[in-house]
């Protein structure tokens, strides 16, 4: 980021800059605790040994790794989350780990874990909100970050983690919410008991809610005009049913809701005028929009 340049989560706020539809695309994850300093891409760049790194990412088609870390470290050792988000005919799933040694990690499964099968461990029944503190890569992740996972683990500390980059840097403080995968963004501390109590109520917050990360960015779209003509905050509201890309940029998706089934017409298009996307980001790109064009309910 040059000197003179705002930050980019306040040029993004400034332009009024949506934040649906900007969910990462991911369906499986691995977490590993990694306490201490992380650098621009944290799993290569932390104490973390990097010859086992190296041979996580080139075994981990299909299962994103990322790095979790608490204002205090474990006594009884790090710990591994593995989590598929659901989709289709698979369930959400969460399970727990610890590992005595970094290679132990080499052990898991990457190809039943992408597709739901997470293996050994230990059943984690509840959510855990993931909040993106990861400075080293954008420093609004850092200052809008971490006083967000602060005010969140005084609420839920057994559920909460500081997390490396999860993507939408603009739209800090950002939250991933597994197992199923909601993203959310521009979620400031005083946010943090409403939201975390409405979650766990089964109820989504529409005012920061960037999509869900097993959907398309198309669907997720589709999924946002849904929820916001409708004013559904049910977690389990809307399944998926149908989606079928017309062209590159427009598709047709179908919800299952307790209404009946909604359809709709959605497009992307990128914006008008280009924006710095993160801090780092040496040349402004052009944001993706989305634009509504039928929603019917049978």
């Amino acid at each position: 980021m040059t000197s003179d340049r705002p930050r980019c989560s306040g040029e993004a706020l400034a332009r009024d800059e949506p934040l649906y539809a900007t969910a990462s695309l991911v369906s499986a994850w691995l977490l590993i605790e990694q306490p201490g300093a992380w650098g621009p891409d944290a799993l290569a760049d932390s104490r973390f040994p990097y010859e086992v790194a190296s041979q996580l990412q080139r075994r981990a088609a299909g299962v994103r790794i990322l790095l979790i870390r608490r204002r205090t470290a474990s006594d009884d050792g790090p710990v591994v989350f593995k989590a598929h988000s659901g989709g289709g005919e698979i369930r959400p799933v969460l399970v727990s780990e610890r590992f005595a040694d970094a290679t132990d990690l080499l052990a898991i499964d990457f190809a039943a874990l992408a597709r739901g099968d997470p293996g050994p461990g230990d059943p984690v029944e509840n959510p855990i909100y993931l909040v993106c503190t990861h400075g080293r890569h954008d420093i609004c992740c850092a200052d809008k970050g971490r006083p967000l996972y602060r005010a969140i683990s005084d609420i839920r500390p057994d559920r909460s983690w500081e997390v490396s980059h999860l993507g939408g840097d603009r739209f800090a403080g950002n939250l991933l919410v597994l197992p199923r995968g909601d993203y959310f963004g521009r979620l400031e501390p005083e946010d943090a008991e409403s939201f975390v109590s409405n979650y766990e109520s089964g109820q989504l917050d529409l005012d920061h809610y960037r999509g869900r990360s097993i959907h398309p960015r198309l669907v997720q779209a589709a999924e946002h005009f849904v929820r916001e003509s409708d004013g559904l905050g049910d977690i389990d509201g809307l399944v998926l049913v149908g989606y079928r890309r017309l062209d590159h940029d427009h598709a047709e998706v179908s919800f299952r809701g307790r209404k009946g089934l909604f359809t709709v017409q959605v497009t992307a298009h990128p914006e008008a005028e280009p924006a710095f996307l993160t801090c780092r980001s040496g040349l402004p790109a052009y944001p993706v929009g989305y634009q509504l064009h039928s929603l019917s309910l049978q």
